[in-house]
C-alpha cells in the first residue's frame, strides 16, 4: 500500500488513504491521494471544516451584519433540505446554508428507498419521482455464484417502493422546495464555526464567495453537513467516527439497457447486487438511472480495505469485469467518484444545547446496505415535528431535542442491532451464500431481508429460522 505521507501517482494509491492539507483559502481539508481532489464528500453534506458553508442570494446584501433566525440548517442535502422545508412550513425563520450552489452532484448510488419515498409523500414532494418507474425486480449474486432473482416484495402494511433519481436532480428538487417554503437561500458560502449557546441563541460564523464574513444568530443550529461534518466537530470534538465505523464506496455511470424497463415484455426496471468474496461484508450494485444509463459501484469497510491492501478502483473494475463475464452489458465507466460512509453503529450524540445533528453528520447510514437518505430525511422530519411552538425557552427546546434523540434511537434500536448482526454474518462467505439461497426460495425470508436492508425493519426470529433452514438443507 502507498505510504500516506507520500503523494501517489494517479490511479495507483488505495482510495482511502488521505492526508491533511489546506484548501486555497488556507482551511484544513482532506485530499484524496489517488486523484488529488479536495473532500470528495458523501451523503448529504457540505464537506470538511472550513468548506461547509453559506452565502449567495440574499446573503450578499447582508454581508457583515448579524441576522437572527429561528433555525440555521448547515448542509442542504436531503436531510438538511427536508429540515429547512418542514421548519419553514411551520412558520419558522430558516436559513439554509451550504458551501455549494445548486444544482450540484453528490456521490451516491442514487437509490431512493421506501423510507425516503415515504417522507417525500408526506411533504407532498414526490413529484421528483414523476415519470420514473418503480424498481420492479432485484437480482442478487452470492459469493459462490448463487443467483437469486425476484420481484421486489410486497410487504403488508409497508411500502417497498424503490426509485432511482440522480442526486443532481434529487437534491436540487428538495433544496428548491425548502426555498419555496420560505427558507433563506444561503448557498454558496462556507460555514466557519459557531459559538454558544448564550443569550438564547448560537452565533454562526460564515464567509461568502467574495471572502466577506458575516455572523448569524440562530435559536437552533441543525448540522446536516455530511460525512466530514464541521458542525459535528464543533459539537462532539471530532468530525468523523472512528475508522472501524467507516465504509467507503465508489460509484460510476455507464451505458447499459439491460436494467431498463422493457415495455414489450411488460417488465419494470431492475437492480442488481453482488455479494462476492472480494467485497464481503459489503457488495457491488447496479441501479438503473434510465435512458440506457446505470449507476454502478462497490463498497467496503475502510478497515478491511486497508487490512487487505485493496484498491477501491480495482475492486470496481473487477466487479464490472465479472458482470461482463456473465453477459451483462456495461459500457465504459464515467465519473468515477468515491465517498466515505459513516455507519450508524458509530452514531454520536444527536441533541445538544440549541443544536442537533442529523443525516451523514450523525452517522445515519445503514452499515449493510449503505442507505442513508431515508434515515436522514426521516430524522429531519421528526426533529422539526418535535420542536416546541416557540424556541426562545432554552430548557423547553433542549427537552424537545432530547426527546427527539430518545425516540429516534428507541424506534430504530432493534433495526440497528439487526443491521449490526447481519454485517457480522456477511463477513463470511458461508452465511452470505445461505442468505442468498433463502431469499430465492422463501418469500417471507425475502420480505424480512429486504425490509431490513431498504426499510427500517428488523431481523425477526422467524426470518432467522427460515434462513437457518436453508443452511441445514445445504
Amino acid at each position: 500500500m502507498t505510504n500516506p505521507a507520500t503523494p501517489a501517482a494517479p490511479g495507483s494509491a488505495t482510495w482511502v488513504l488521505r492526508r491533511r492539507a489546506a484548501d486555497r483559502d488556507g482551511n484544513p481539508a482532506f485530499v484524496c491521494q489517488t486523484c488529488g481532489v479536495l473532500d470528495h464528500g458523501g451523503g448529504d453534506g457540505v464537506g470538511g471544516r472550513g468548506d461547509d458553508g453559506a452565502g449567495g442570494g440574499r446573503a450578499d446584501a447582508r454581508a457583515g451584519t448579524g441576522v437572527d433566525v429561528d433555525v440555521a440548517v448547515v448542509g442542504a442535502g436531503p436531510a438538511g433540505a427536508v429540515a429547512a422545508c418542514a421548519a419553514a412550513r411551520r412558520g419558522l425563520r430558516v436559513a439554509l446554508i451550504d458551501r455549494s450552489t445548486f444544482p450540484r452532484d453528490k456521490t451516491c448510488g442514487d437509490g431512493i428507498g421506501p423510507g425516503a419515498v415515504r417522507v417525500l409523500r408526506t411533504l407532498g414532494l414526490d413529484d421528483v419521482l414523476g415519470g420514473r418507474r418503480r424498481i420492479a425486480s432485484v437480482t442478487v449474486f452470492g459469493p459462490a455464484g448463487e443467483r437469486s432473482q425476484n420481484p421486489v416484495p410486497v410487504i403488508p402494511g409497508k411500502s417497498t417502493d424503490v426509485f432511482v433519481v440522480p442526486r443532481m436532480e434529487f437534491d436540487e428538487h428538495l433544496f428548491r422546495a425548502a426555498v419555496a417554503a420560505g427558507a433563506e437561500d444561503l448557498s454558496g458560502t462556507r460555514y466557519l464555526g459557531m459559538s454558544g449557546p448564550e443569550g438564547g441563541s448560537r452565533t454562526v460564523e460564515l464567509r461568502d464567495a467574495s471572502g466577506a464574513r458575516r455572523t448569524l444568530r440562530a435559536r437552533l443550529v441543525i448540522g446536516a453537513d455530511g460525512a466530514y461534518s464541521a458542525v459535528r466537530k464543533d459539537l462532539v470534538g471530532h468530525d468523523r467516527p472512528r475508522q472501524k465505523f467507516l465504509g467507503i464506496a465508489m460509484r460510476a455511470y455507464a451505458e447499459s439497457r439491460d436494467f431498463d424497463a422493457d415495455e414489450a415484455a411488460r417488465t419494470g426496471p431492475s437492480m442488481l447486487f453482488e455479494f462476492s468474496r472480494e467485497l464481503l461484508p459489503s457488495y457491488g450494485w447496479i441501479f438503473p438511472v434510465g435512458g440506457g444509463m446505470i449507476n454502478v459501484g462497490v463498497g467496503l469497510p475502510i478497515a478491511q480495505l486497508r487490512e487487505r491492501g485493496l484498491d477501491i478502483r480495482e475492486l470496481l473494475a473487477d466487479f464490472v469485469g465479472r458482470l461482463r463475464e456473465r453477459g451483462v452489458h456495461v459500457g465504459e465507466l464515467r465519473e468515477q467518484r468515491g465517498h466515505q460512509l459513516p455507519a450508524v453503529i458509530g452514531m454520536p450524540r444527536l441533541a445538544f444545547g440549541r443544536a442537533a445533528l442529523i443525516g451523514d453528520a450523525a452517522s445515519m447510514i445503514n452499515p449493510v446496505s449503505g442507505e442513508g437518505i431515508a434515515y436522514g430525511m426521516t430524522a429531519a422530519l421528526r426533529l422539526i415535528e418535535a420542536l416546541p411552538g416557540e424556541l426562545e425557552d432554552g430548557k423547553v427546546l433542549d427537552a424537545a431535542l432530547a426527546g427527539f434523540e430518545r425516540d429516534f434511537r428507541s424506534d430504530h434500536r432493534l433495526h440497528f442491532v439487526s443491521c449490526r448482526l447481519t454485517m457480522a454474518l456477511l463477513r463470511h462467505a458461508a452465511p452470505a451464500s445461505v442468505i442468498v439461497r433463502a431469499i430465492q426460495n422463501d418469500p417471507r425470508a425475502l420480505n424480512g431481508v429486504f425490509d431490513m436492508l431498504f426499510g427500517d425493519g428488523r431481523l425477526h426470529g422467524t426470518t432467522a429460522l427460515r434462513v437457518a433452514k436453508h443452511a441445514l438443507a445445504k
